[in-house]
Order: structure tokens, then C-alpha cells, then sequence
């Protein structure tokens, strides 16, 4: 395993996920709120990485294929009533999202709405609550950027963008994304591969 430092901290290689003990206690994360969804559960990674965690560390699974307000408030209740000080997000991108999203809500007064990009929201968002990312693909990189998108209830699908929402702490284990449907691999990593692309051929630094 190896430990990357950029934008956050990478621990990086086969069995990493073993690491997550570690992790919540350097973000003094007692009492974590488990995001994933059904699909990862099914797997059995989710009870890996509830077994990993605190003893009766909430879980909450139903993520929408895209993060919404409702499931970001939903999840929010959860993380309220349970008296939870951070986040743990396994999965793609969706989750993790959905996780900065309830970061975010955690430790923001007023509506979601106020901490959009496109709303001057950037410079509103301060220190959010910590998150451990667990990315199962290969493609998003929402485990180390510091965006999320999430839709509305109105339907508006917006950007809330800021340093404040890089995860603490990334676990990569390539080992998490063998389960994957050959599709599913073939997709994420093909987006993986665009954002490479992307960058290099970009006009802007």
C-alpha cells in the first residue's frame, strides 16, 4: 500500500480498506454514518465496512442514481438522530456526492439551495463535517474533488463547489472494484480514462 498526498490523503493499494480503522480515528470520527446503496450492499461491502467501524455505526442506502436534495435531507434525519460526527461513503460517484452533500447540510444553516455555485455559494461554505471517500469505480474522482452535483426538489441539478468538499480521506483498494459488472468496469474506466484526456489536452492550467 501507499499513501498519496495531494488534495487529501490517498491510502492507496490492494487491502487498503483495512486502513478505515485508522482513518476515523486521525478525524477523531467516533460515531460514523455509513453511505453506500443496495447494490453495494448486496455485494456484502457494506457490512465490511460497518464491521471496520464503531459498533451500531448507522447505515444509510437509499442513494439515488443521482443525488437528491430529498435523499441528501433524508440522510441528514439519520445523521441527526443518531448523533453521528462524520461520514463514511462507499460506492461511486452518487454516494460520495450524496455524503458531501449531507457534510455540507450538517454544518450549514438555511436552504441547500444558498451554498450552489452558480448562486455565489463557493465563498459560503466553510468547514463541513468529515468525510472518508471508499470509491468502488474507477471513473468519478469525486473521492478527491471538491465538487458535488446534486438536484433539487425543484428538478435543478446544481453544482455546490468548494475545497471545504474533498473528503478528509480517501481509501482506493482496487480489490473494491473486482465485483463490478463488465459494463459497469468497462464505463468508469473509460471515464477515468476521458478525464486523463481531458486535462491533458485542456487550454487552461
Amino acid at each position: 500500500m501507499a499513501i498519496i498526498n495531494y488534495l487529501t490523503t490517498i491510502e492507496f493499494g490492494a487491502g487498503a480498506l483495512t486502513t478505515l480503522p485508522e482513518q476515523l480515528t486521525a478525524l477523531d470520527i467516533t460515531r460514523p454514518l455509513i453511505v453506500s446503496d443496495r447494490g453495494l450492499e448486496q455485494t456484502g461491502l457494506v457490512a465490511r465496512i460497518a464491521a471496520l467501524c464503531p459498533d451500531a455505526s448507522p447505515v444509510f442506502l437509499d442513494v439515488p442514481t443521482n443525488p437528491t436534495e430529498a435523499a441528501a435531507k433524508a440522510a441528514l434525519a439519520v445523521y441527526k438522530e443518531k448523533a453521528c460526527d462524520g461520514l463514511v461513503a462507499a460506492g461511486g460517484g452518487s454516494p460520495i456526492d450524496l455524503a458531501k452533500g449531507v457534510a455540507l447540510m450538517a454544518t450549514h444553516a438555511g436552504p441547500l439551495e444558498e451554498y450552489a455555485a452558480i448562486y455565489g455559494g463557493v465563498s459560503r461554505v466553510g468547514s463541513v463535517a468529515p468525510l472518508i471517500a471508499i470509491p468502488t469505480t474507477a471513473g468519478t474522482g469525486s473521492e478527491v474533488g471538491r465538487a458535488a452535483l446534486i438536484t433539487l426538489d425543484d428538478g435543478r441539478k446544481l453544482g455546490f463547489i468548494s475545497a471545504h468538499l474533498i473528503p478528509a480521506r480517501a481509501i482506493c483498494d482496487p480489490e473494491l472494484t473486482l465485483g463490478l459488472p463488465p459494463w459497469l468496469t468497462a464505463a468508469t474506466g473509460l471515464d477515468g480514462f476521458s478525464h486523463c484526456v481531458e486535462t491533458l489536452l485542456s487550454p487552461r492550467f
